[in-house]
């Protein structure tokens, strides 16, 4: 019998880029790309840094998080903007990697439905079930459907894996095997 092994779903995420939007009063806002991997798929949103301090009030609540990181370097006014953009990557991986299972208003903040959250103890009692996806009660090959039209499918494969000598000899048995 076959062994799997079975993976929880990993998020990945990271802030690539800072994208620029202005709103209706003209007002420039500055939204981080905040890209999210998961199951398979590769999805963005976009988030003001408002947006991280919510979430970070939300989750200190049932969580032990990382420091936040602050707006402000303490030699300078401000940080500089890929300097935030890293340290928030950083902060949401940290979430990820400490905690076993995933706070649902994270995942409301990356906008990920169908995420079944499960601690790493629950993990080892996960199977990967296998199961037939496609069956026939006979071999189609064998089915004896020889209409002595050629096959163009076969015939191209035989044309690229053999020399010609080999491959008339192969052509003869499978017409004598449909015969049959």
């Amino acid at each position: 019998m076959l062994e799997f092994e079975y993976q929880c779903p990993i998020i990945e995420v990271s802030i690539p880029s800072l994208e620029r939007e202005v709103d209706m009063s003209g007002k420039v806002r500055k939204l981080y790309r905040v890209e999210v991997f998961f199951n398979g798929r590769k999805h963005y949103v976009l988030r003001r840094h408002g947006d991280f301090q919510n979430l970070h009030r939300k989750l200190k609540k049932i969580l032990m998080l990382p420091e936040f990181p602050s707006k402000r370097n303490p030699h300078l006014r401000t940080k500089p903007m890929d300097q935030r953009k890293q340290e928030l990557e950083l902060y949401i991986q940290e979430i990820l990697q400490q905690n076993e299972a995933v706070p649902q208003d994270l995942l409301e903040f990356l906008q990920i439905r169908h995420f079944r959250s499960m601690s790493k103890a629950d993990s080892t009692d996960c199977e990967l079930i296998q199961q037939c996806v496609v069956a026939f009660s006979k071999d189609p090959f064998f089915l004896g459907t020889y209409s002595g039209l050629p096959d163009v499918v076969v015939n191209g494969v035989l044309e690229g894996l053999y020399p010609k000598d080999v491959r008339a000899i192969i052509q003869k048995d499978t017409k004598s095997a449909c015969v049959m």
